[in-house]
């Protein structure tokens, strides 16, 4: 109802310059999004694209879930945008968003003795943790491909985690998984 009423509203259209005409609502999740327009909603971070403070964000809201988070770049989102776009409000990370957020990443390493560990003690080194790992092993090429969850605070804290990966010197990529 208070979304409705606030689109009927003569200044929907302005965009809240003061902190108090931007509505604030904690996630379930612990990570804080300033969200415009909406009070009281239940807010997840879509699994999908798995958006990071310092994303660009966009929130959709779907009846009995309440208001779903996806990454700007969503193609899922993006294609339920333009399917139903008066479902979506423009959204925008909090700045006290301190809180850890799992993503994933695909790392391709040489796979020697001692690699898992090495990429284990830079990832703590990163002040993050290793939620989830799985691996497929390559022997034809004698690579191996570890899927990792991470824990990270920020998109800013995952590219350090990133960076302090690159130290090992068996790791050949990493990729970000947002699908």
């Amino acid at each position: 109802a208070a979304i409705v009423a606030r689109r009927f509203t003569p200044d929907h259209d302005i965009v809240a310059t003061t902190a108090a005409a931007v509505d604030e609502i904690t996630a379930t999740t612990g990570s804080s999004i300033h969200i415009q327009g909406n009070e009281g909603q239940a807010v997840q971070l879509a699994p999908c694209c798995g958006p990071l403070p310092g994303d660009a964000i966009i929130g959709g809201i779907r009846l009995g879930h309440g208001l779903v988070v996806h990454m700007a770049e969503c193609a899922v989102a993006q294609r339920a945008r333009a399917r139903e776009p008066e479902r979506w409000v423009p959204v925008t990370w909090a700045r006290d968003t301190a809180r850890h957020l799992s993503t994933r990443l695909d790392v391709t390493v040489i796979n020697e003795r001692g690699v898992l560990g090495r990429l284990a003690a830079e990832v703590t080194e990163a002040d993050s943790n290793i939620l989830h790992v799985s691996m497929q092993d390559d022997v034809s090429s004698a690579t191996a491909l570890l899927h990792l969850t991470v824990q990270v605070d920020s998109r800013k804290h995952l590219a350090q985690v990133i960076r302090s990966i690159r130290h090992v010197p068996q790791v050949q990529k990493i990729v970000r998984v947002k699908g």
